[in-house]
């Protein structure tokens, strides 16, 4: 008996440190951007490590979620995984709110394919087409989005991610989502912060290059 809870005591020991390793080892710097291909009708949702973080090979991805705000009613097919799994498990339509708009969020279920980060890169996690090319699409913004929690759905939408880097100079690092994304008129990324953006300012990042996380460009898995 007092072996077991010799085990116990120390499992509980073990497990608190490496959270705390984690929470003091913690970067909140993975950005998502939502962009319309060259196809002109697909759209993609992109992560981006910001420039305070070099993922190594072995950093795995463990939670996400990315919420789309559309047009009531919004339509849309073809949802196709490239970083990760990805499903819609939750929608709200013309909350109180934002009556005009639509809150679809895709949640992360497995790291398959796995998502591959580097640094400065863009690399990309599902796709999907609306059914109206002419919409007005946006990542949900967390912290000024009218419908963010509380929320008179008791719904949760937001952007999430939690990253886990085994081989980081011999630590481990947790990544978490940072902000979001928007294209400037060349089509150049730049990072825009709810924060920021709050008060009406914007931080630049530098030019950003795609990887599919296949690396094999159009062979996406379901």
């Amino acid at each position: 008996m007092n072996t077991l809870k010799y085990i116990f005591a120390s499992l509980i020991i073990f497990l608190s440190f490496q959270l705390n390793a984690q929470t003091e080892n913690t970067v909140a710097d993975m950005n998502f951007v939502l962009k319309q291909l060259n196809d002109n009708s697909t759209w993609g949702v992109f992560v981006i490590p910001g420039p305070s973080i070099q993922p190594s090979k072995r950093s795995n991805t463990g939670t996400g979620q990315v919420t789309i705000v559309a047009p009531a009613g919004f339509v849309y097919a073809g949802l196709e995984n490239y970083g990760g799994t990805w499903i819609e498990n939750a929608r709200v339509d013309s909350p109180m709110e934002a009556p005009e708009s639509s809150y679809i969020s895709f949640g992360f279920v497995t790291d398959e394919p796995r998502i591959k980060y580097l640094p400065g890169k863009e690399t990309l996690l599902f796709t999907f087409i609306p059914e109206d090319s002419n919409n007005e699409i946006s990542l949900f913004n967390n912290e000024v989005d009218p419908f963010a929690t509380p929320n008179t759905y008791g719904s949760n939408p937001g952007n999430d991610l939690g990253v886990i880097d085994f081989d980081h100079n011999g630590y481990v690092i947790a990544y978490n989502y940072g902000g979001n994304v928007e294209m400037n008129i060349n089509s150049s990324p730049k990072a825009v912060f709810a924060s920021d953006k709050a008060m009406g300012n914007e931080k630049e990042t530098t030019e950003f290059k795609t990887v599919f996380a296949s690396d094999k460009i159009g062979t996406p898995s379901n």
